[in-house]
C-alpha cells in the first residue's frame, strides 16, 4: 500500500515539477525578473498567514480513530470554509498595512516599495476561500493512502493553470496573470474533489465532540505552524527588505529548485510517511522503528545524493535552464544546496504526529524561526548577501541536537546509519561536477 501510494505521490510530483520547469523556462522569457520577486512576495504572505492559522485540520482527521466518521468530516469542513475566508481578509489587511508603511517612511526600499504590491496579496489570497469548499473525501482517500485519483485530480489543475500562466503572460506580460492562473488552479482543485471522488458530499455542521477533538489536537499543530511559517518564509521576509527586486527574483529561481527537491520529501513526509506511521502507531507500535527506517533510507540517499550534485553542478543548471540574465542564481544554488542535508530528518517529524506529540514539532520549529532570525541578519551585517545565503542553508542544523533527543524515546537513533548515508554528498558531488564539464565542453563547442 506504501509503495503504491509513494509511486502515484512521486510521480505526480515529478510530472509537476517538469510541467512547472518548462512553464517557468518560457515564463521567464516573457516577464522581467522582478516579477518573479514580487510575486514570491505575495505567495509568501498567503502561505505565511494559512499556516499560522493552521489548526491541524487535515492532521486530525488522517491521526483520528474518528477520521472516517461524517459528522467528524462536516466539522472540519466547515471550520475549513471559514478559515479560508479568514486567510482572505487578512491578506487585505497586511495589503493596507504594506501601503500605509510606505506612506509614512516606515520602509527602506525594497521589494515592498512595488507599484501595486497590496492589490497583489489581496488578489492572491482570494484562492484560500475558493480552496476552503474543497471536500474532506480528499483528505480521507489521503487517510487510506488511496492517492491515485487525487494525483491525477492535481495533475490536471495544475496543466490548466500553468497553460492560463503562459497564455495570459503572452497576451499581456503582466504579473496579474499569475494571481489568476492560481484562482483557475484553486477552483478546478475544489470542483473535482467534489464531483470526481466517490463518498458522501459534505454539510455545514458543527459537532462539538469533534470539534473538541480537533481543538485539542489542533493547539499544538497551530503553534508548530506559527514558528514553522517563519522558518520556511523568513529568508524571503528579511531578504525583500535589503535587496532589489531583481536580486530576490535570482534568489526565488534558485530557491524554488532546490525547494523542488525538498518539495518530493515534503510530499511524501505529508502524503505517505505521516498516514502509514499512523497505521501503524494504532496497529504495530512495536514496528515504528523498522518503518521509520525504511522511509529514512530511499530519503536520505535522495537528500545527501542532491545535495551534493547541485553543490558540483549548480551554476551549470542556471546556466542550461535560463538566459545569462540570471547567471547569479547560481552561486546562490549552490549554497542553498546545504539545507538539503537537514531537511532529510523531516521524516520524524511523521513519527511524532504518528504518535499523539505535536508538541515535539512546536519546538523544533521554535528553535528552527529562532535561529533563522537571529543568524541570518547577523551573517548579513558581518558578511553581506553571500554570508545571508549561508546562514539561510545552515541554520537548522540547531534543531538537529533537540530531534536526536526526541528520538531517544522511540528508539530511533542510529550513529552508523547517520555517518554513512553521508557518503551520498561526494557520489551525487561528482556527479553534479560531471554534468558541469559536460554542459561546458558542448558550450565551447558551440
Amino acid at each position: 500500500m506504501v509503495l503504491r501510494a509513494s509511486g502515484w505521490s512521486m510521480g505526480g510530483y515529478v510530472l509537476g515539477q517538469i510541467l512547472r520547469i518548462l512553464s517557468n523556462l518560457v515564463l521567464t522569457r516573457l516577464l522581467v525578473p522582478e516579477v518573479f520577486g514580487v510575486m514570491a512576495v505575495a505567495t509568501m504572505v498567503l502561505v505565511v498567514i494559512t499556516l499560522l492559522s493552521d489548526v491541524g485540520l487535515r492532521q486530525a482527521v488522517i491521526q483520528s480513530p474518528n477520521g472516517n466518521v461524517q459528522p467528524f468530516l462536516d466539522t472540519a469542513w466547515t471550520l475549513q470554509m471559514v478559515r479560508g475566508v479568514l486567510i482572505w481578509l487578512i491578506c487585505i489587511g497586511v495589503g493596507i498595512a504594506i501601503d500605509q508603511a510606505n506612506v509614512y517612511g516606515l520602509t527602506t526600499g525594497g521589494v515592498y516599495q512595488y507599484p501595486d504590491l497590496s492589490l497583489i496579496i489581496g488578489a492572491v489570497g482570494f484562492a484560500a476561500v475558493i480552496m476552503g469548499f474543497q471536500s474532506t473525501k480528499a483528505i480521507t482517500r489521503a487517510r487510506n493512502l488511496d492517492l491515485s485519483r487525487l494525483t491525477i485530480i492535481e495533475f490536471i489543475a495544475l496543466v490548466i493553470s500553468l497553460v492560463v500562466a503562459i497564455l495570459l503572460c503572452w497576451a499581456t506580460g503582466s504579473i496579474w496573470s499569475f494571481v489568476i492562473s492560481s484562482w483557475v488552479n484553486a477552483l478546478v482543485l475544489t470542483v473535482l474533489s467534489h464531483t470526481s471522488l466517490p463518498g458522501t458530499n459534505n454539510r455545514v455542521h458543527i459537532d462539538r465532540k469533534a470539534l473538541g477533538e480537533m481543538m485539542s489536537f489542533g493547539r499544538w499543530i497551530m503553534l508548530a505552524s506559527t514558528f514553522s511559517v517563519l522558518a520556511a518564509n523568513g529568508d524571503r521576509l528579511l531578504l525583500a527588505g535589503w535587496v532589489t527586486p531583481t536580486v530576490l527574483g535570482f534568489y526565488v529561481l534558485a530557491f524554488n529548485l532546490v525547494a523542488m527537491i525538498e518539495g518530493a520529501g515534503g510530499r511524501l513526509f505529508s502524503a505517505v510517511a505521516t498516514p502509514a506511521l499512523s497505521r501503524v502507531a494504532r496497529e504495530t507500535p512495536e514496528q515504528i522503528r523498522k518503518v521509520y527506517y525504511n522511509f529514512r533510507l530511499p530519503f536520505d540517499l535522495f537528500f545527501v545524493g542532491s545535495a551534493g550534485a547541485l553543490y558540483g553542478g549548480g551554476r551549470a543548471i542556471i546556466d542550461l535552464l535560463y538566459d545569462h540574465r540570471y547567471a547569479e542564481a547560481g552561486l546562490i544554488i549552490e549554497i542553498l544546496s546545504f539545507s538539503l542535508l537537514v531537511t532529510r530528518f523531516g521524516v520524524a517529524s511523521s513519527v511524532y504526529l504518528a504518535a499523539g506529540r505535536p508538541q515535539n514539532l512546536t519546538i523544533l520549529s521554535f528553535v528552527k524561526t529562532t535561529a533563522l532570525f537571529t543568524l541570518v541578519p547577523l551573517a548579513n551585517w558581518l558578511f553581506g548577501f553571500e554570508g545571508a545565503l549561508w546562514a539561510i542553508a545552515l541554520h537548522g542544523v540547531l534543531t538537529l541536537p533537540i530531534l536526536l533527543y526526541f528520538n531517544i524515546r522511540y528508539r530511533l537513533n542510529s550513529v552508523k546509519f547517520e555517518c554513512v548515508i553521508l557518503l551520498a554528498w561526494p557520489v551525487g558531488y561528482l556527479v553534479g561536477h560531471a554534468f558541469e564539464m559536460m554542459v561546458r565542453h558542448v558550450s565551447f563547442v558551440l
